[in-house]
């Protein structure tokens, strides 16, 4: 695997940009890390040799690579841009692999994101027409929004929508602003194309058994939070007072219709819920920590603070003055006045 060889012997840089740790003789072996704790250490220990043996392809001249905390690689060709390697992705591949066939099956992990990064530099540089039916949106945290994004929109203060292409399964490519302008293509059209490709993406809609039922949302290919931008469509029933969704990490979507007075005990309830989830997520992951409320206008973050245990204080809901307004035209319960 010479792509990955050389990569190494050039110095790639391990998380952060910083190299790969190594202990005195690099005979000691580094604790199992949190993103990878399924592990025993003798586990651990056997994982650490199985990517110094890939990534140096045997070669034991040196002290061996130490990864311990640092779980992300940049590997790329001499010439071409890295691509981004996430080494918890190989970890959860073989969790449930005999250790006989945990090389094999990381090899041809790794074949395939060489091949998705050759494929990605071929759409980077791809015309409109070629790349239409590969367009999608994407949702992301604002913070994740780059110069590389040349289409991107603003939904709340933490999160935002990106014009990718789908490079394969989950895994795409920002339209980098360059090639935006090559297009000579309204910004309105590339959304608009998007957006179709988006609603014509298949879904799976899960139930709970309330007469008016939370609605869990899947979608294939890691494109599930994104059918948050299409909400109304998916909900299959009246909302005439707006929708609560829940985004707590990518790969979860969790949708309810605000119908009438239950939206009180509703706020209080899935509030701290998807909070926990968010928590619990890898951070790499996470979304948003807060309830969305979606509305005529758009969609708003909705803040819910629990009374605290054996406290007289009333816990406390935050959003916007609409919300606020519906919200307080029922009656509320009385540890949270709303």
């Amino acid at each position: 695997m010479p792509l990955f060889r050389r990569a190494k012997k050039a110095g790639a840089g391990v998380g952060g940009g910083g190299g790969a740790g190594r202990g005195p003789g690099g005979a000691e072996s580094s604790p199992v890390p949190a993103w990878c704790a399924w592990f025993s250490p003798a586990d651990w220990h056997a994982f650490e040799a199985l990517l110094n043996d890939v990534f140096l392809d045997g070669n034991t001249s040196g002290p061996p690579m130490r990864f311990g905390e640092h779980r992300h690689l940049s590997l790329a060709a001499e010439g071409q841009s890295g691509a981004p390697l996430d080494l918890a992705e190989i970890a959860e591949l073989v969790r449930a692999l005999p250790h006989a066939n945990w090389r094999s099956a990381t090899v041809s992990f790794l074949n395939q994101k060489q091949r998705l990064a050759e494929r990605r530099r071929e759409l980077e540089r791809a015309g409109f027409a070629e790349v239409r039916n590969l367009l999608m949106p994407r949702l992301v945290t604002v913070d994740a929004v780059t110069e590389r994004h040349a289409l991107a929109v603003a939904l709340t203060e933490e999160l935002a929508a990106v014009v990718v292409i789908q490079v394969g399964g989950s895994l795409s490519a920002p339209v980098p602003p360059e090639q935006f302008d090559s297009w000579q293509v309204d910004a309105s059209e590339v959304w608009a194309a998007a957006m179709a490709n988006l609603d014509a993406a298949p879904v799976s809609l899960q139930y709970n058994d309330d007469e008016n039922p939370l609605v869990n949302v899947e979608a294939d290919g890691g494109w599930t939070s994104t059918h948050l931008l299409r909400a109304a469509d998916l909900i299959d029933r009246p909302a005439p007072l707006g929708i609560l969704a829940m985004v707590p990490f990518h790969g979860h979507l969790m949708l309810w219709a605000v119908a009438g007075p239950e939206l009180h005990t509703c706020v209080i309830a899935y509030g701290p819920l998807v909070r926990q989830m968010w928590e619990d997520a890898p951070e790499e992951y996470r979304l948003s920590s807060r309830l969305l409320w979606i509305g005529e206008d758009g969609i708003e973050s909705i803040g819910v603070e629990p009374a605290p245990p054996r406290s007289k204080q009333p816990g406390v809901i935050t959003g916007s003055a609409r919300f606020l307004e519906m919200l307080a035209s029922f009656r509320p319960p009385d540890d949270y006045p709303g």
